[in-house]
């Protein structure tokens, strides 16, 4: 009998040593068999990241920055960061494990005064002060052996969407050796862009819009962007945007016509009423009709887009619900934005503001596809009277076309490329194409200011993307919003919250009746009162103080319960996961054993019983 029960111990054993060591290879193993079940899927990199990595030649070294000493005093402001902290890592090691080794993670703890803290502060990352003299670093740094160097000074929790766009950004900028070359031809300075304060307050942004940078400067971090004269050469550009095409001169649209034909990629920018054009006449100014068009119909109509420089499009779907709102000032979304051809991905909004309306037309060889549209409700009005409907009922007004395919010269006199002179479509490098939309306001800062992930600065972006057939990061934007709530801890927390509501709200404001007597009693220092009151206001003043300090501490031993209560509960779950694991492991052959154990023990009493029948 005891030989048997050292044998089942013996198994017990073997059997519990098995799973602990198969647990531990797990653990360090198994990030290369993981399975991400979220359903945004965000532990997952993206198509266009995935070019990214396998297109890395070099070795890229990421540092992330994360002071771990000073998160774990549990100060209540970095509780966001720490969670953060560990997205952030286990993003990162995806990156490094789809690099085939050329990216490495080296994670630092930059403790106060020391070499690392150093470090930090020459990479320039932002840090958060905490209590007393220490800081708070969360930053990424990027080194290549070239000398790159690039930094995300702080990686905040508000931006977890865009964390994934923000580290391939990055990255690509950092790695790239050449970028695309991008010309931009404007007849209007964007910067100074800004809008009479009546249309300002008209649209809800204020009195002069909001101050920023313009659509057209998110390009620059992207690729080589130069800003052409009108006489420049544009052989060498791989494509070229014309923003607010007006009087321009007839050399600079024969170059514009020889460059699409020959198998440039263009990008036009027309508007029949730019509202910010500050050209024309300062900010707070009435608008004067007809001065504020520009289009290119000399050539765009003879390639089949044409816009109509009288017409405005409207869409009451589409505009601010607001009385005061003009009809004219939309929201693109949903199926307003095309994304059939890949041209808009990741764009998921677009504002318009007195936008213009285009016509498409058949041209043999050239395929046009509309980009951006209104709705089914909407209409157009006059431009010099944008309260008076120019079309009767309702209809879809285009106000974005992409033409691709042969174009052939919209001007008399100018040669024929030799591929159309032989009758046959230009070769696929030489196939041309043009981007045409109806409006420049949608590039000023006032439009793009403060929009969120796939708005104008990205359409932007993923058009020239489209066009040049660069990595597309604005896809990237395009991902589902990051929502993990916590709805236990949401929950107690509410409750917690309620419960204390009355004495922290009394605490609150004996701490601040205290801070005013204090500034009462440091006027009095300050006028000179009698040496005799100064002893009083000495007394007074040690007291009030005393008062403070003491309602602080009770607000934090409030606010340190809310927070050991919520710990808790994490402590609670954490060891749930780690021993609930093991222990159903252990149950599996516990039950098979007890199962054999009550078999025999049956098995002998049948016996027995057969024994003494």
């Amino acid at each position: 009998m005891l030989k048997k029960n050292a044998k089942v111990l013996t198994a017990i054993f073997l059997i519990a040593l098995i799973t602990f060591s198969s647990i531990t290879l797990l653990a360090k193993t198994g990030r290369a068999l993981k399975v991400d079940l979220t359903q945004d899927r965000i532990y997952s990199l993206s198509d266009e990241t995935k070019k990214v990595m396998a297109g890395l030649t070099h070795p890229v070294r990421l540092k992330l920055f994360y002071s771990r000493t000073e998160a774990l005093k549990g100060f209540d402001s970095l509780r966001a960061y720490s969670n953060y902290f560990f997205y952030i890592r286990d993003l990162l090691r995806e990156y490094a494990s789809r690099s085939r080794g050329k990216i490495t993670l080296e994670i630092i703890d930059p403790r106060r005064d020391s070499r690392e803290e150093q470090e930090a502060i020459q990479y320039g990352l932002r840090p958060i002060p905490t209590a007393g003299d220490d800081r708070f670093y969360f930053g990424l740094v990027l080194t290549t052996e070239f000398g790159q160097e690039k930094a995300i000074a702080l990686l905040a929790p508000e931006r977890q969407q865009l964390a994934e766009y923000d580290i391939t950004e990055m990255i690509h900028s950092a790695t790239s050796r050449t970028k695309k070359k991008i010309g931009i031809l404007s007849a209007v300075n964007l910067g100074a862009a800004a809008y009479s304060i009546e249309t300002a307050q008209a649209i809800g942004l204020g009195e002069t819009g909001p101050k920023g940078p313009s659509a057209l400067e998110q390009l620059k971090s992207h690729y080589d962007v130069t800003m052409l004269a009108p006489h420049a050469d544009l052989r060498k550009l791989d494509a070229v945007m014309v923003v607010h095409p007006r009087n321009l001169p007839e050399q600079t649209i024969a170059a514009l016509d020889r460059y699409v034909t020959g198998g440039g990629k263009l990008v036009v920018f027309q508007d029949p009423a730019f509202m910010a054009d500050p050209s024309l006449s300062a900010a707070g100014s009435a608008y004067t009709p007809g001065q504020n068009g520009s289009n290119l119909n000399g050539l765009l109509a003879a390639w089949g887009c044409e816009m109509a420089p009288d017409l405005l499009a409207a869409d009451p779907g589409l505009a601010p619900r607001t009385p005061a709102g003009p009809a004219t000032l939309m929201t693109l979304k949903g199926q307003a934005i095309s994304h059939e051809d890949g041209l808009s991905m990741g764009v998921s909004q677009v504002r318009v503001f007195n936008a213009g309306t285009l016509r498409i037309k058949a041209v043999p060889g050239i395929a046009a596809a509309v980009l951006l549209r209104t709705s089914e409700t909407g209409y157009t009005v006059r431009a010099d009277d944008p309260q008076q409907r120019a079309s009767e009922g309702m209809e879809i007004v285009t106000l974005g076309v992409r033409l691709t395919g042969s174009f052939r010269s919209a001007l008399e006199g100018e040669p024929v490329p030799d591929s159309q002179k032989a009758g046959t479509p230009a070769a696929d490098k030489s196939v041309s194409a043009v981007v045409v939309f109806a409006d420049v306001d949608m590039l000023t800062a006032a439009m793009t200011a403060g929009a969120p992930a796939g708005g104008n600065a990205d359409l932007l972006l993923a058009t020239m993307e489209g066009l040049t057939g660069s990595v597309s990061l604005a896809s990237i934007k395009a991902r589902g919003r990051i929502i993990r709530p916590f709805s236990a801890v949401d929950r107690m927390e509410e409750t917690y919250e309620d419960a204390t509501a009355a004495a922290m709200a009394s605490l609150q404001a004996e701490i601040a009746a205290g801070e005013r007597e204090l500034n009462t009693l440091a006027r009095k220092s300050q006028e000179g009162e009698e040496s005799l009151l100064k002893e009083e206001i000495l007394r007074s003043r040690k007291m009030t103080e005393a008062k403070i300090a003491r309602a602080k501490e009770e607000l934090a031993a409030l606010q340190h319960k809310k927070r050991t209560m919520v710990e808790n509960l994490f402590t609670k779950w954490k060891v749930f996961i780690l021993l609930g694991g093991p222990a159903l492991v252990l149950l599996i052959p516990a039950v098979v054993l007890a199962g054999r154990l009550f078999g025999r023990v049956d098995l002998s009493k049948r016996k027995l019983w057969t024994r003494g029948t």
